[in-house]
Protein backbone atom coordinates (compact mmCIF):
# COMPACT_ATOMS: atom_id res chain seq x y z
CA UNK A 1 0.00 0.00 0.00
CA UNK A 2 2.54 2.51 0.44
CA UNK A 3 4.31 1.43 -2.24
CA UNK A 4 1.70 2.53 -4.44
CA UNK A 5 0.90 5.22 -2.47
CA UNK A 6 4.72 6.52 -3.06
CA UNK A 7 4.42 5.71 -6.56
CA UNK A 8 1.63 7.54 -7.19
CA UNK A 9 3.58 11.28 -5.74
CA UNK A 10 6.42 10.40 -7.91
CA UNK A 11 3.86 10.64 -10.96
CA UNK A 12 2.57 14.15 -9.89
CA UNK A 13 6.22 15.49 -9.27
CA UNK A 14 6.92 14.03 -12.45
CA UNK A 15 3.96 15.42 -14.35
CA UNK A 16 4.56 18.82 -12.47
CA UNK A 17 7.73 18.65 -13.54
CA UNK A 18 7.42 18.65 -17.13
CA UNK A 19 4.42 21.29 -16.97
CA UNK A 20 6.82 23.91 -15.78
CA UNK A 21 9.20 22.92 -18.02
CA UNK A 22 6.65 23.82 -20.92
CA UNK A 23 5.57 26.81 -19.77
CA UNK A 24 9.18 28.28 -19.23
CA UNK A 25 9.84 26.96 -22.89
CA UNK A 26 6.42 29.07 -24.26
CA UNK A 27 8.01 32.04 -25.48
CA UNK A 28 5.81 34.94 -23.72
CA UNK A 29 3.25 37.18 -25.76
CA UNK A 30 3.86 40.52 -24.34
CA UNK A 31 2.90 42.67 -27.82
CA UNK A 32 -0.02 44.71 -26.73
CA UNK A 33 -3.22 45.08 -29.36
CA UNK A 34 -2.83 48.47 -31.47
CA UNK A 35 -5.32 49.72 -29.43
CA UNK A 36 -3.92 49.04 -26.76
CA UNK A 37 -1.04 50.36 -27.25
CA UNK A 38 -2.95 53.65 -28.11
CA UNK A 39 -4.24 53.84 -25.10
CA UNK A 40 -1.59 53.29 -23.04
CA UNK A 41 0.28 55.74 -25.01
CA UNK A 42 -2.40 58.62 -24.27
CA UNK A 43 -2.34 57.64 -21.02
CA UNK A 44 1.38 57.89 -20.36
CA UNK A 45 1.43 61.31 -22.85
CA UNK A 46 -1.61 62.77 -20.44
CA UNK A 47 0.38 61.78 -17.29
CA UNK A 48 3.61 62.40 -17.97
CA UNK A 49 5.59 65.89 -16.83
CA UNK A 50 7.77 68.24 -18.88
CA UNK A 51 10.42 66.69 -16.72
CA UNK A 52 9.56 62.84 -18.03
CA UNK A 53 10.47 63.81 -21.60
CA UNK A 54 13.91 63.82 -22.26
CA UNK A 55 15.70 66.69 -24.22
CA UNK A 56 12.36 68.92 -23.37
CA UNK A 57 13.86 72.19 -22.08
CA UNK A 58 10.69 74.13 -22.75
CA UNK A 59 8.99 75.65 -19.75
CA UNK A 60 5.23 77.50 -19.53
CA UNK A 61 5.63 80.91 -18.64
CA UNK A 62 3.19 81.55 -15.65
CA UNK A 63 0.56 83.54 -16.06
CA UNK A 64 -0.67 85.58 -13.25
CA UNK A 65 -4.53 86.35 -13.18
CA UNK A 66 -5.80 89.22 -11.73
CA UNK A 67 -8.35 88.48 -9.37
CA UNK A 68 -10.74 91.66 -9.98
CA UNK A 69 -10.89 94.47 -12.27
CA UNK A 70 -8.75 96.58 -10.09
CA UNK A 71 -5.19 97.34 -12.50
CA UNK A 72 -2.57 97.15 -10.98
CA UNK A 73 1.53 96.97 -11.19
CA UNK A 74 3.85 100.06 -10.40
CA UNK A 75 1.85 103.02 -11.68
CA UNK A 76 2.67 104.16 -15.15
CA UNK A 77 2.57 108.03 -15.33
CA UNK A 78 2.40 108.47 -18.83
CA UNK A 79 2.13 111.57 -20.85
CA UNK A 80 0.84 112.21 -24.63
CA UNK A 81 4.43 112.84 -25.78
CA UNK A 82 5.46 109.72 -23.95
CA UNK A 83 2.69 107.99 -25.19
CA UNK A 84 4.44 108.78 -28.89
CA UNK A 85 7.53 108.29 -28.22
CA UNK A 86 6.70 104.66 -26.90
CA UNK A 87 4.48 103.83 -30.16
CA UNK A 88 7.24 105.02 -32.79
CA UNK A 89 10.10 102.97 -30.35
CA UNK A 90 8.42 99.38 -30.35
CA UNK A 91 4.99 99.36 -31.30
CA UNK A 92 4.19 97.13 -34.24
CA UNK A 93 2.28 99.68 -36.18
CA UNK A 94 6.12 101.59 -36.48
CA UNK A 95 7.88 98.51 -37.25
CA UNK A 96 5.20 97.86 -40.11
CA UNK A 97 5.98 100.72 -41.12
CA UNK A 98 9.80 100.90 -41.59
CA UNK A 99 9.41 97.55 -43.03
CA UNK A 100 7.33 98.64 -45.54
CA UNK A 101 9.20 101.54 -46.31
CA UNK A 102 12.47 99.12 -46.68
CA UNK A 103 10.05 97.04 -48.91
CA UNK A 104 9.56 100.26 -51.20
CA UNK A 105 13.46 100.44 -51.63
CA UNK A 106 13.94 97.14 -52.15
CA UNK A 107 10.92 97.54 -55.05
CA UNK A 108 12.77 100.41 -56.55
CA UNK A 109 16.26 98.66 -56.92
CA UNK A 110 14.50 95.84 -58.12
CA UNK A 111 13.23 97.89 -60.85
CA UNK A 112 16.46 99.57 -61.42
CA UNK A 113 18.26 96.05 -62.02
CA UNK A 114 15.31 95.44 -64.60
CA UNK A 115 15.89 98.93 -66.84
CA UNK A 116 19.56 98.45 -66.50
CA UNK A 117 19.00 94.65 -67.73
CA UNK A 118 17.08 96.09 -70.78
CA UNK A 119 19.08 98.97 -71.46
CA UNK A 120 22.45 95.70 -71.75
CA UNK A 121 19.82 94.35 -74.34
CA UNK A 122 18.98 97.45 -76.13
CA UNK A 123 22.51 97.76 -76.21
CA UNK A 124 23.33 94.24 -77.78
CA UNK A 125 20.52 93.67 -80.07
CA UNK A 126 18.61 91.53 -78.96
CA UNK A 127 15.40 90.20 -80.46
CA UNK A 128 13.72 90.18 -76.77
CA UNK A 129 14.23 93.71 -76.10
CA UNK A 130 10.68 95.51 -75.84
CA UNK A 131 11.10 99.46 -75.26
CA UNK A 132 7.64 99.18 -73.54
CA UNK A 133 9.58 97.04 -70.80
CA UNK A 134 12.42 99.41 -70.42
CA UNK A 135 9.39 102.48 -70.23
CA UNK A 136 7.42 100.54 -67.46
CA UNK A 137 10.52 99.34 -65.57
CA UNK A 138 11.42 102.71 -65.23
CA UNK A 139 8.00 104.53 -64.52
CA UNK A 140 8.10 101.64 -61.54
CA UNK A 141 11.27 102.65 -60.17
CA UNK A 142 10.41 105.95 -59.65
CA UNK A 143 7.07 105.56 -58.16
CA UNK A 144 8.47 103.27 -55.46
CA UNK A 145 11.76 105.37 -54.81
CA UNK A 146 9.21 108.70 -54.77
CA UNK A 147 6.40 107.15 -52.68
CA UNK A 148 7.96 104.56 -50.49
CA UNK A 149 8.85 107.69 -47.51
CA UNK A 150 5.61 108.97 -48.59
CA UNK A 151 3.65 105.87 -47.52
CA UNK A 152 6.30 105.59 -44.56
CA UNK A 153 4.98 109.59 -43.31
CA UNK A 154 1.76 108.38 -43.92
CA UNK A 155 1.57 105.45 -42.07
CA UNK A 156 3.30 106.84 -38.66
CA UNK A 157 0.56 110.14 -39.10
CA UNK A 158 -2.30 107.33 -38.85
CA UNK A 159 0.08 105.62 -35.86
CA UNK A 160 0.24 109.02 -34.14
CA UNK A 161 -3.31 109.58 -34.53
CA UNK A 162 -4.86 106.04 -33.50
CA UNK A 163 -2.47 107.10 -30.33
CA UNK A 164 -3.89 110.83 -30.02
CA UNK A 165 -7.50 108.92 -30.41
CA UNK A 166 -6.83 106.34 -27.94
CA UNK A 167 -5.17 108.17 -25.42
CA UNK A 168 -7.63 111.41 -25.17
CA UNK A 169 -10.66 109.19 -25.43
CA UNK A 170 -9.74 107.12 -22.41
CA UNK A 171 -9.11 110.69 -20.63
CA UNK A 172 -12.47 111.66 -22.07
CA UNK A 173 -14.34 108.47 -20.36
CA UNK A 174 -12.29 109.95 -16.67
CA UNK A 175 -14.08 112.80 -16.89
CA UNK A 176 -17.37 111.27 -17.86
CA UNK A 177 -17.17 109.05 -14.71
CA UNK A 178 -15.83 111.90 -12.51
CA UNK A 179 -18.86 114.10 -14.09
CA UNK A 180 -21.04 111.15 -12.93
CA UNK A 181 -19.49 111.15 -9.00
CA UNK A 182 -20.20 114.60 -8.64
CA UNK A 183 -23.69 114.09 -9.85
CA UNK A 184 -24.07 111.22 -7.33
CA UNK A 185 -23.01 113.78 -4.59
CA UNK A 186 -25.43 116.51 -5.45
CA UNK A 187 -28.12 113.50 -5.52
CA UNK A 188 -27.15 112.53 -1.91
CA UNK A 189 -26.73 116.16 -0.81
CA UNK A 190 -30.51 116.45 -1.76
CA UNK A 191 -31.78 113.14 -0.47
CA UNK A 192 -29.88 114.68 3.04
CA UNK A 193 -31.96 117.99 2.48
CA UNK A 194 -34.95 116.26 1.75
CA UNK A 195 -35.28 113.74 4.45
CA UNK A 196 -34.53 116.84 6.86
CA UNK A 197 -37.33 119.07 5.52
CA UNK A 198 -39.90 115.85 5.76
CA UNK A 199 -38.83 115.82 9.48
CA UNK A 200 -39.56 119.08 9.63
CA UNK A 201 -42.86 118.37 7.58
CA UNK A 202 -41.91 120.95 5.23
CA UNK A 203 -42.15 118.44 2.39
CA UNK A 204 -44.14 115.29 1.86
CA UNK A 205 -42.67 111.34 2.22
CA UNK A 206 -43.35 111.27 -1.77
CA UNK A 207 -40.28 113.32 -2.06
CA UNK A 208 -38.27 111.36 0.02
CA UNK A 209 -38.78 108.28 -2.11
CA UNK A 210 -38.68 110.34 -5.14
CA UNK A 211 -35.09 111.34 -3.97
CA UNK A 212 -34.02 108.31 -3.06
CA UNK A 213 -34.98 107.02 -6.64
CA UNK A 214 -32.98 109.74 -8.25
CA UNK A 215 -29.65 108.71 -6.00
CA UNK A 216 -30.47 104.87 -6.98
CA UNK A 217 -30.01 106.19 -10.85
CA UNK A 218 -26.72 108.04 -10.02
CA UNK A 219 -25.31 105.36 -8.26
CA UNK A 220 -26.42 103.11 -11.93
CA UNK A 221 -24.85 105.73 -13.71
CA UNK A 222 -21.67 106.16 -12.02
CA UNK A 223 -21.56 102.39 -12.41
CA UNK A 224 -21.85 102.02 -15.90
CA UNK A 225 -19.88 104.90 -16.37
CA UNK A 226 -16.43 103.63 -14.47
CA UNK A 227 -17.11 99.91 -16.25
CA UNK A 228 -16.87 102.01 -19.73
CA UNK A 229 -13.83 103.64 -18.10
CA UNK A 230 -12.07 99.96 -17.32
CA UNK A 231 -13.00 98.89 -20.61
CA UNK A 232 -11.16 101.71 -22.22
CA UNK A 233 -8.29 100.93 -19.83
CA UNK A 234 -7.95 97.41 -20.89
CA UNK A 235 -7.61 98.22 -24.44
CA UNK A 236 -5.98 101.36 -24.02
CA UNK A 237 -3.38 99.40 -22.64
CA UNK A 238 -3.87 96.84 -25.17
CA UNK A 239 -2.88 99.04 -27.56
CA UNK A 240 0.11 100.71 -25.90
CA UNK A 241 1.32 97.38 -25.40
CA UNK A 242 1.17 96.94 -21.94
CA UNK A 243 -0.55 94.34 -19.39
CA UNK A 244 -3.68 94.53 -19.85
CA UNK A 245 -4.52 95.64 -16.36
CA UNK A 246 -1.43 97.86 -15.84
CA UNK A 247 -2.12 100.42 -13.95
CA UNK A 248 -1.13 103.63 -16.07
CA UNK A 249 -2.09 106.98 -14.62
CA UNK A 250 -2.31 109.80 -17.87
CA UNK A 251 -0.55 113.05 -16.93
CA UNK A 252 -2.49 115.32 -19.36
CA UNK A 253 -5.36 116.80 -19.92
CA UNK A 254 -8.18 117.65 -22.38
CA UNK A 255 -7.70 121.25 -22.67
CA UNK A 256 -9.31 123.22 -25.66
CA UNK A 257 -6.44 123.48 -28.23
CA UNK A 258 -6.14 126.80 -31.07
CA UNK A 259 -7.81 126.38 -34.20
CA UNK A 260 -5.34 125.27 -36.89
CA UNK A 261 -3.39 128.13 -38.62
CA UNK A 262 -3.30 126.75 -41.65
CA UNK A 263 -5.95 128.90 -44.01
CA UNK A 264 -8.17 126.45 -46.56
CA UNK A 265 -6.42 127.80 -49.06
CA UNK A 266 -3.02 126.84 -48.16
CA UNK A 267 -4.54 123.57 -46.81
CA UNK A 268 -6.02 122.80 -50.25
CA UNK A 269 -2.86 123.78 -52.46
CA UNK A 270 -0.56 121.47 -49.87
CA UNK A 271 -2.76 118.06 -50.30
CA UNK A 272 -2.99 118.31 -54.03
CA UNK A 273 1.29 118.48 -54.15
CA UNK A 274 1.45 115.64 -51.46
CA UNK A 275 -1.32 113.88 -50.87
CA UNK A 276 -1.10 110.32 -51.52
CA UNK A 277 -4.42 109.82 -53.20
CA UNK A 278 -2.88 112.32 -56.16
CA UNK A 279 0.64 110.19 -56.83
CA UNK A 280 -1.47 106.55 -56.89
CA UNK A 281 -3.55 108.22 -59.42
CA UNK A 282 -0.91 109.60 -61.47
CA UNK A 283 1.15 106.52 -61.71
CA UNK A 284 -2.07 104.64 -62.48
CA UNK A 285 -2.82 106.77 -65.47
CA UNK A 286 1.13 106.37 -66.62
CA UNK A 287 1.03 102.66 -66.08
CA UNK A 288 -2.15 102.07 -67.86
CA UNK A 289 -1.13 103.85 -70.51
CA UNK A 290 2.27 102.69 -71.26
CA UNK A 291 0.00 99.18 -71.06
CA UNK A 292 -1.86 100.17 -74.11
CA UNK A 293 1.21 100.38 -76.13
CA UNK A 294 1.44 96.94 -75.98
CA UNK A 295 -2.01 96.40 -77.62
CA UNK A 296 -1.79 99.45 -80.24
CA UNK A 297 -1.58 97.00 -83.17
CA UNK A 298 -4.12 94.61 -82.45
CA UNK A 299 -7.71 95.19 -84.14
CA UNK A 300 -9.63 97.81 -82.51
CA UNK A 301 -12.45 95.57 -81.99
CA UNK A 302 -10.40 92.90 -80.21
CA UNK A 303 -11.08 92.32 -76.70
CA UNK A 304 -7.54 92.92 -75.55
CA UNK A 305 -7.62 96.15 -77.06
CA UNK A 306 -10.60 96.95 -75.47
CA UNK A 307 -9.91 95.56 -72.10
CA UNK A 308 -6.67 97.97 -72.22
CA UNK A 309 -8.67 101.11 -73.91
CA UNK A 310 -10.99 100.72 -71.07
CA UNK A 311 -8.27 100.61 -68.51
CA UNK A 312 -7.13 103.69 -69.40
CA UNK A 313 -10.65 105.25 -69.37
CA UNK A 314 -10.89 104.00 -65.59
CA UNK A 315 -7.04 105.53 -65.19
CA UNK A 316 -7.83 108.86 -66.41
CA UNK A 317 -11.03 109.16 -64.58
CA UNK A 318 -9.13 108.68 -61.51
CA UNK A 319 -6.76 110.59 -61.92
CA UNK A 320 -9.46 113.73 -62.68
CA UNK A 321 -10.78 112.64 -59.97
CA UNK A 322 -8.48 112.39 -57.27
CA UNK A 323 -7.86 116.68 -57.16
CA UNK A 324 -11.86 116.83 -56.51
CA UNK A 325 -12.03 113.98 -54.14
CA UNK A 326 -9.25 115.24 -52.09
CA UNK A 327 -10.03 118.77 -52.23
CA UNK A 328 -13.51 117.74 -51.03
CA UNK A 329 -11.78 115.66 -47.92
CA UNK A 330 -9.99 119.06 -46.88
CA UNK A 331 -12.94 121.23 -47.32
CA UNK A 332 -14.79 118.68 -45.07
CA UNK A 333 -12.16 118.39 -42.48
CA UNK A 334 -12.33 122.26 -42.62
CA UNK A 335 -16.02 122.96 -41.96
CA UNK A 336 -15.67 119.89 -39.22
CA UNK A 337 -13.26 121.68 -37.46
CA UNK A 338 -15.08 125.12 -37.72
CA UNK A 339 -18.29 123.10 -36.40
CA UNK A 340 -17.00 121.14 -33.53
CA UNK A 341 -14.89 124.78 -32.30
CA UNK A 342 -18.46 126.66 -32.48
CA UNK A 343 -19.95 123.38 -30.18
CA UNK A 344 -17.02 124.31 -27.67
CA UNK A 345 -18.11 127.59 -26.95
CA UNK A 346 -21.33 126.67 -27.07
CA UNK A 347 -21.19 123.99 -24.52
CA UNK A 348 -18.28 126.29 -22.27
CA UNK A 349 -21.37 128.26 -22.31
CA UNK A 350 -24.31 126.11 -21.73
CA UNK A 351 -21.85 124.31 -18.46
CA UNK A 352 -22.03 127.99 -17.32
CA UNK A 353 -25.39 128.30 -16.83
CA UNK A 354 -26.40 125.31 -16.22
CA UNK A 355 -24.41 124.96 -13.25
CA UNK A 356 -25.97 128.64 -12.03
CA UNK A 357 -29.08 127.05 -12.76
CA UNK A 358 -28.33 124.34 -10.71
CA UNK A 359 -27.32 126.13 -7.54
CA UNK A 360 -30.11 128.84 -7.84
CA UNK A 361 -32.77 125.79 -7.98
CA UNK A 362 -31.30 124.21 -5.00
CA UNK A 363 -31.61 127.43 -3.12
CA UNK A 364 -34.92 128.23 -3.97
CA UNK A 365 -36.06 124.74 -2.85
CA UNK A 366 -33.92 125.67 0.59
CA UNK A 367 -36.33 128.52 0.73
CA UNK A 368 -39.43 126.63 -0.13
CA UNK A 369 -39.90 128.25 -3.39
CA UNK A 370 -39.09 125.52 -5.68
CA UNK A 371 -39.74 122.04 -6.06
CA UNK A 372 -38.21 118.71 -5.68
CA UNK A 373 -38.58 117.82 -9.05
CA UNK A 374 -37.13 121.67 -10.21
CA UNK A 375 -33.84 120.76 -8.44
CA UNK A 376 -33.38 117.36 -9.91
CA UNK A 377 -34.77 118.75 -13.35
CA UNK A 378 -31.85 121.39 -13.18
CA UNK A 379 -29.28 118.64 -12.28
CA UNK A 380 -30.27 116.71 -14.80
CA UNK A 381 -29.73 119.51 -17.17
CA UNK A 382 -26.42 120.33 -15.69
CA UNK A 383 -25.28 116.54 -15.34
CA UNK A 384 -25.93 116.31 -19.26
CA UNK A 385 -24.25 119.76 -20.59
CA UNK A 386 -21.45 118.66 -18.60
CA UNK A 387 -21.07 115.47 -20.12
CA UNK A 388 -21.97 117.07 -24.26
CA UNK A 389 -19.25 119.28 -23.29
CA UNK A 390 -16.46 117.08 -22.66
CA UNK A 391 -17.46 114.52 -25.64
CA UNK A 392 -17.32 117.27 -27.80
CA UNK A 393 -13.82 118.65 -26.51
CA UNK A 394 -12.88 115.59 -27.51
CA UNK A 395 -13.94 115.46 -31.16
CA UNK A 396 -12.97 119.25 -31.51
CA UNK A 397 -9.30 118.53 -30.72
CA UNK A 398 -9.60 115.53 -32.68
CA UNK A 399 -10.93 117.40 -35.94
CA UNK A 400 -8.13 119.81 -35.60
CA UNK A 401 -5.38 116.93 -35.90
CA UNK A 402 -7.68 115.60 -39.02
CA UNK A 403 -7.55 118.69 -40.44
CA UNK A 404 -3.89 119.66 -40.74
CA UNK A 405 -2.96 116.01 -41.60
CA UNK A 406 -5.08 116.61 -44.22
CA UNK A 407 -3.07 119.09 -46.26
CA UNK A 408 0.16 116.55 -46.43
CA UNK A 409 0.65 113.02 -47.30
CA UNK A 410 -2.41 112.04 -45.10
CA UNK A 411 -3.02 108.64 -43.45
CA UNK A 412 -3.34 106.59 -46.07
CA UNK A 413 -0.17 105.03 -47.67
CA UNK A 414 -0.51 104.69 -51.66
CA UNK A 415 -0.46 100.93 -53.42
CA UNK A 416 3.62 100.19 -54.57
CA UNK A 417 2.77 96.74 -56.79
Amino acid sequence: MKRIISTSLVLLLILGGISAAFAAEKPADNTASPSAVTSEAVAAADTATPAAVEGDTSTTPAVTVIPDMNFTGQEVKLSLEAAYKKMLADSPGAKLAELNRQSADGVAKGYGESVQTLKQMEKSGSWAYDSSNKEMAKANREYATAQGPKNYEAEINDLKTNTLKNYYTLKELENQAKIAKDNLALKEKLLTNTQLKFKLGTVSKNDVLQAEISVNEAKDQLLAAENGLKTMKMAFNQFMGYNLMQNVTLTDIIKEVPLSSKSLADSIKGALASRNEISEAAYGLQVANLAFKNYTAYPKNSSKYIKAQMDVLKAETGYKNAPLTVESDVRNKYMEMNQKYAAVQTGKKTVENAKETERLAQLQYDAGMATLSDVETAQLGYYNAQLTYSKTLLEYNLAVNDYELSSGVGTTPALIP
